[in-house]
């Protein structure tokens, strides 16, 4: 129980899991081997003398077989069409992992799952599963949550909290996912989906520092809270932002990095409000080297930016900017409603026209041709 790390295969993949007992707030967690617990049987659990020790001292422990015990489900439920997670029992699952294993491979029916409220720890992580709804009971009551990082699992593919590759049709709603990895713990996504098609993510907060958000297909995301600090909204695919808060939170820093090419569009942010913490100041709306990817796209169209955005705006490195790249933005306001005085931008960033910015408001132009609203 004292070792730093341990390994774990979680939607059957290994990930390295951090201390397999530990204290959040009032909870003392501890993380059992994966599927370690069968249908239709008894368990009891003892606790050594010394192994918790309370604030104040003193000694916590259970040495019968009766103090704690309890029974696991006779057998899974019959049907997969509509889950429930509730940390107390009283679900089909008591973990959303267990929930989303219950999913048969390639799955293309729909698929309901519910999150009571409570905290939820532990790295969720699930592929080629479609058309799975995870709804939360409560936005701010249902919290994914744990640590997870490019120092623990050293890959884009590993190092999310919450991460799903090759699904469609998914939805994320009515929840938060709070990666708890600290400043300068490595790059640490809260949210990663990849190879999501037809996805939504809505009424929700994600929250973590660096790379908050790996998205790449086509995604949609409505009245959400995203927070980060270094291109914490990034990838390679179009995503449509529609009255979203992007937080800059601890330091200053890049809210976008897209890294999409010259045959589609990007990151889209509409009707949104890009805010930070008190204090900072020097932020941008996106950066990228355009050595590397010249064609990068992102726009916000009648947004209120917050003064820590800079007269500059963007960041652009790797040489000066190409023809082929779209950093865009459309009557930008300050949180006093007047439109931003957008003379200081830099060179390579474009002002829309009226008939631009409504092309860009359009869901269906920026996610080829899907409308998430129809």
């Amino acid at each position: 129980m004292s070792v730093m790390t341990a390994p774990a295969t979680i939607g059957g993949q290994t990930f390295n899991v951090p201390r397999p007992a530990y204290v959040d707030g009032n909870d003392a967690v501890v993380s059992l081997p994966s599927r370690a617990l069968e249908y239709g049987q008894s368990y009891y659990v003892t606790v050594d003398a010394g192994a918790i020790v309370p604030p104040g001292g003193g000694s916590f422990a259970i040495a019968d077989a009766t103090t704690w015990r309890f029974d696991t489900a006779d057998a899974g439920p019959s049907s997969v069409s509509s889950l429930e997670v509730a940390l107390d029992g009283s679900g089909d699952f008591c973990s959303v992992q267990g929930a989303l294993d219950a999913v048969p491979a390639n799955n293309r029916d729909d698929v309901l799952i519910t999150i009571q409220r409570g905290v939820h720890h532990g790295i969720v992580y699930f592929a080629r599963k479609h058309n799975i709804t995870l709804r939360g009971e409560s936005r701010s009551g249902t919290v994914l949550s744990g640590t997870n990082n490019n120092n623990l699992n050293p890959s884009t593919r590993g190092r999310a909290l919450v991460g799903a590759d090759d699904v469609s049709g998914l939805v994320i709603e009515n929840l938060t996912i709070h990666n708890l990895t600290p400043q300068g713990g490595s790059q640490a996504e809260a949210l990663r989906l990849q190879g999501c098609d037809r996805c939504v993510v809505r009424d929700a907060d994600i929250l973590s520092l660096q790379d908050t958000l790996l998205w790449s297909g086509r995604i949609y995301a409505e009245n959400c809270a995203i927070s980060g600090n270094v291109d914490f909204v990034w990838g390679t695919g179009a995503a449509y932002f529609n009255r979203c808060e992007i937080k800059t939170v601890g330091r200053s820093g890049y809210n976008v990095q897209a890294r999409n090419g010259a045959s589609g569009y990007g990151y889209v942010f509409v009707d949104s409000r890009i805010t930070s913490d008190a204090g900072i100041t020097g932020s941008t709306l996106a950066r990228i080297d355009v050595s590397q990817y010249p064609s990068s796209h992102v726009a916000y169209i009648n947004c209120t930016l917050g003064s820590h955005i800079s007269r500059a705006g963007w960041t652009i490195t790797g040489g000066a900017p190409p023809r082929s790249l779209r950093f865009w933005e459309y009557q930008s306001r300050d949180t006093g409603g007047n439109l931003v005085d957008t003379s200081g931008r830099i060179a390579g960033s474009t002002q829309l026209s009226a008939e631009q910015a409504a092309m860009m408001r359009d869901p269906a132009v920026v996610l080829a041709g899907w409308d998430p609203r129809r």
